[in-house]
């Protein structure tokens, strides 16, 4: 009798080194709208790769983000994006202009593809919640609870009024955000230099 092992079939997790690098091609690298893009057959092939490339990250993304609690920050924030980027891609490239509209649908498709691959990392780490967010949420938090940030006017417009635990909590808040920008930026450097 032969016994049959059964095999593993053990996916590679998505290239999103290549998938950035796409991205920051179409982008430039200032990613500013007044960058120069590619153009006419190279466009083409970059709209091609994004495409694919989102075709191929999105049902990872869902699927990493659904072993998320539900009401996990992050699961919200990745299966929206998930959301946005199906809209991108269904979304039809702007004919008023057929060169303009190609550079601005292959940027929509970068700019969506760069935040994907953001959320597929921290969603497949298992991570419910940045800390950028936490950073955020404990601001949100305390602003909506502290009677000074709440204050308003006799018009009942908001006052406005000096709170310096809302300023350390802001504080805080940027330099985390500042933290989290510059590592994404340093991955993206060491990304572009490694061969």
């Amino acid at each position: 009798m032969n016994a049959t092992v059964p095999t593993t079939v053990v996916e590679e997790p998505p290239d999103l080194a290549t998938m950035r690098e796409t991205a920051h091609r179409v982008l430039g690298p200032d990613s500013g709208p007044d960058a120069l893009p590619p153009s006419g057959d190279e466009l083409a092939t970059l709209t091609a790769a994004l495409q694919g490339h989102l075709e191929l990250l999105l049902p990872e993304v869902e699927q990493a983000a659904g072993r998320l609690p539900e009401n996990s920050v992050t699961r919200y924030g990745a299966m929206y994006c998930v959301g946005e980027a199906r809209g991108k891609l269904r979304a039809p490239e702007l004919s008023f202009a057929p060169l303009i509209g190609s550079v601005m649908y292959a940027r929509r498709l970068a700019r969506v593809l760069a935040t994907l691959c953001d959320h597929y990392e921290i969603v497949s780490a298992g991570i419910e919640m940045t800390s950028e967010q936490k950073a955020f949420e404990h601001l949100a938090d305390h602003c909506l609870r502290c009677p000074t940030c709440r204050a308003v006017d006799d018009r009942g417009m908001h006052a406005g009024l000096p709170c310096a635990e809302e300023s350390r909590l802001y504080e805080t808040y940027r330099a985390v955000r500042a933290r989290v920008s510059a590592a994404r930026l340093a991955r993206r450097h060491a990304a572009e230099v490694s061969p």
